[in-house]
Formats: C-alpha cells, structure tokens, sequence
C-alpha cells in the first residue's frame, strides 16, 4: 500500500466559469443517489492534476448556508479520501477529467452513506471512460 497523503488542492477545485458552462452544455451526466453528476474527458495540458471537481448543494432544499457548506465539507472530504483509484485509470489513459457533483437529496445525509455513495460513484464515473 502507498503511502501517500491524501490531500486536495486548490488546483483540483472547478473553478472556471468557461468549464463549468461547457458541462453544462456538452457534459454527459450520471446520476447516482444522492448525486447528479456532469462530466468531460479533456486532453487539456493546463491541468496540473488528473481530475477537478465542483460540488454543489441546491439553495432550494437547505435554505441555510451553514448546512450548504457542511453538506460541500462532507462531499470534499469523501472525494479526498477515495480519489487515487480514479486518479490512478486517468494516468494510465493519460486523459484528464473535469466533473461536477450535484446533491440531489432533499434531507442531510451522514457522512458514511455519503462516503459509500462517492465510492461507488467513482467507480461508475471510471466505467464510462
């Protein structure tokens, strides 16, 4: 087993209005309880890492900031944690990936079930490719 630190960059956030909108427009989706997921494989040599990844959490279901940015602070942390797999089959196709995750449930979900969820998400998201 390697022992590497699992962190996760401001250079792996999704950030890039002009990104962002092509998932919008040209992006295949996936959508797996409690997420909706928009992806693209990109040749893009500006990336410094093989995946970047936004999260977002509807203003419609919490209505409070606070439990937005929990919910964000949970999503990060599931991804952080089970990142190098998908990291790992993006270096061996040598493609970049740019993805946003969307919550979709309608109530606050404990971290486990959504660490479990964004397992099984990233290996659905590495089937596709």
């Amino acid at each position: 087993m390697q022992n590497e630190r699992q962190t996760f960059k401001k250079e792996e956030k999704l950030k890039s209005k002009k990104l962002i909108e092509e998932l919008f427009e040209k992006g295949k989706i996936i959508h797996h309880h409690p997420f909706k997921v928009l992806f693209q494989l990109t040749n893009n040599p500006e990336f410094a890492y093989p995946a970047k990844i936004g999260i977002s959490v509807s203003k419609k279901n919490f209505k409070r900031a606070v439990d937005r940015n929990y919910l964000k602070r949970k999503i990060r942390e599931a991804y952080r944690c089970n990142k190098s797999d998908l990291y790992n089959s993006l270096n061996h196709i040598d493609q970049k990936l740019y993805f946003f995750v969307i919550y979709t449930a309608k109530h606050d979900i404990d971290y486990s079930e959504i660490d479990l969820a964004m397992i099984s998400l990233l290996k659905k998201l590495k089937t596709k490719f």
